[in-house]
């Protein structure tokens, strides 16, 4: 039996910005965007993802195949085709680049924003829906997966329009419209990363329904037109890649689904509490304020079988959590789909637990400002001596802006009355969602260590017809600055399906490297600098090009 006294679940009662205000954060909404969009070029690919998820839809704009994906000229069947679409049709209208490659992540991101604002606005208050923007736009997570190119922020914001459309059905007249557009969002999540799109949504309704009592949502999903639309949407391109490819459906499913989830086949094993570091430091610098939703939001609604938001969107941010610790495969992206119900949850904080977050995230935020500012004036002392050392050299100046930045934002939040609290979590959210872009900007400077982009320069626009190899390796974003696959030797890692499928697309043995290579006048091979050095002593007839971080690039003598 509940408590009649509980407090009811989400903000109280709260006043709507005055106009001055509301213009001021739709400037800084605006603001945002803009540099949002202007960071994403400027860098290189970064591997792996980067240069696999550019190259795929490269070569499916260039093949013409949009049915199996292809990477490094071969089947790549991994993941659904939803973001390869759209990255093609961005190559289309702005041709390859890494702005075109990252646009369609980050639209999603700045996409997702406005969901979390239109839903808090629905759920409580404008008040609100300006606070969880922010507090979603500041979380270090939110904003470095918003200006790198995977699939988990566009899964991410189909995961979060479907949860959007299933608590607007709950509260509306009609909602069936709403309803509609749940079961389409849950089959794009699937056409964007898999079955997980649709299972965590329907998982976390069972628990729901389970814990709270609370059966009518069930009545509410039309399932008979939302099944048939969410199928008329996913079955079609499982289908046609089915017939394309015998073993489609027992490596799909079974494969990349069922194994990767219960067991370490995907080499990515990390302990059980992995997540737990994950999400403390994916959350700053809401960190406290996350701690404090999720001891909060499990109470269930004071009126039996009334629909709670609060608790739908706790058992949606646990689940998350807990269903990927359970996986023998671990990512730091995976909980990423938690990051948009928890900036909800914070938003829904009481009044006074949120004002005292606030001051205290303010004073630890101009703490990091002052660490960072010192730590920029003695950087290169700072740093441990290594080979890559001077690629992180350059860090100390965007450090101090940084620095810079996040004091003015932390002390500005300090010298608001504390009945200003909404007006502070936004411009503390702006600071640091700032601070982040000029982190992701800076990652250039140690671009050589993650990026192939140099390795693709060493070759003269005269001779980018001329074979390249690639030896005991793969660089991911090599190809999509050579705009064209290379030959692999030696090599199968995550290509092996595609190999399977074409025997005869690489090469083997090393032996028939090194005989295809003396019959070359003009040839290019990529290998690790131990490797060239080894071929070197023994004579074979190659020169280096350039050599990165981690490779080189050799040419035939």
């Amino acid at each position: 039996m509940n408590d009649s006294s509980e407090p009811a679940p989400g903000p109280g009662p709260e006043a709507a910005p005055a106009p001055r205000e509301r213009w001021t954060f739709l400037a800084l909404a605006a603001l945002l965007a803009v540099l949002w969009l202007a960071t994403l070029a400027g860098r290189p690919l970064f591997n792996p993802d980067e240069g696999r998820y550019a190259e795929i839809p490269r070569e499916m704009l260039s093949g013409g195949d949009w049915i199996v994906p292809h990477l490094n000229g071969l089947a790549y069947i991994e993941k659904p085709p939803l973001q390869y679409w759209a990255g093609a049709l961005s190559y289309r209208l702005l041709g390859p680049s890494e702005f075109s490659a990252r646009l369609y992540s980050a639209l999603c991101a700045l996409a997702g924003l406005f969901l979390v604002w239109m839903v808090a606005r629905r759920l409580w208050s404008e008040a609100a829906a300006w606070r969880a923007a922010a507090v979603l736009c500041g979380m270090l997570m939110f904003v470095a997966l918003g200006q790198i190119l995977t699939l988990d922020m566009s899964l991410t914001f189909y995961m979060t329009l479907s949860l959007a459309g299933f608590l607007m059905a709950q509260t509306a007249a009609q909602p069936k419209p709403w309803m509609l557009l749940a079961w389409a969002a849950a089959a794009l999540g699937v056409l964007t990363k898999g079955v997980i799109a649709a299972a965590i949504p329907a998982a976390v309704l069972t628990l729901y329904s389970l814990y709270s009592r609370d059966f009518a949502p069930w009545r509410r999903l039309h399932a008979a037109w939302g099944l048939t639309l969410f199928l008329g949407v996913t079955v079609p391109w499982h289908w046609l890649a089915a017939r394309r490819l015998d073993d489609f459906l027992q490596f799909y499913f079974v494969h990349e689904h069922l194994a990767r989830y219960l067991t370490p086949s995907a080499d990515r094993e990390q302990p059980w509490w992995f997540f737990g570091w994950v999400f403390l430091a994916g959350t700053v610098p809401w960190t406290l304020s996350a701690v404090r939703a999720l001891g909060s939001g499990w109470r269930r609604s004071a009126v039996p079988a009334e629909f709670n938001p609060t608790l739908f969107l706790w058992i949606w941010v646990v689940f998350i959590g807990v269903f990927f610790s359970f996986s023998d495969s671990k990512l730091i992206p995976y909980i990423l789909p938690a990051m948009p119900a928890l900036a909800l949850l914070i938003a829904a904080l009481p009044a006074r637990s949120l004002q005292r977050d606030i001051r205290l995230t303010a004073i630890l935020t101009v703490v990091a400002a002052l660490s960072l500012g010192y730590a920029s004036l003695h950087w290169p002392g700072a740093i441990a001596s290594s080979d890559r050392s001077t690629y992180f050299v350059g860090l100390a100046k965007p450090l101090g802006q940084i620095a810079l930045l996040l004091s003015v934002s932390g002390l500005f939040v300090l010298v608001q009355p504390v009945r200003h609290a909404n007006r502070a979590a936004v411009f503390l959210g702006v600071g640091w969602c700032l601070a982040w872009l000029l982190l992701v900007r800076a990652a250039a400077l140690v671009a050589p260590i993650y990026s192939g982009a140099e390795l693709a320069a060493g070759i003269p626009a005269a001779l980018r017809e001329a074979p390249v190899y690639s030896v005991a390796t793969y660089d991911q974003s090599l190809t999509f600055y050579l705009q064209r696959p290379v030959t692999l030797v030696r090599y199968r890692g995550e290509l092996d399906y595609g190999l399977r499928q074409a025997p005869g697309a690489g090469i083997a043995d090393e032996e028939e490297f090194l005989r295809r290579w003396s019959l070359q006048s003009q040839a290019f091979a990529v290998m690790e600098k131990s490797m060239f050095d080894d071929l070197k002593r023994r004579r074979v007839p190659m020169r280096l090009v350039v050599e990165d971080a981690n490779r080189v690039l050799a040419a035939r003598q």
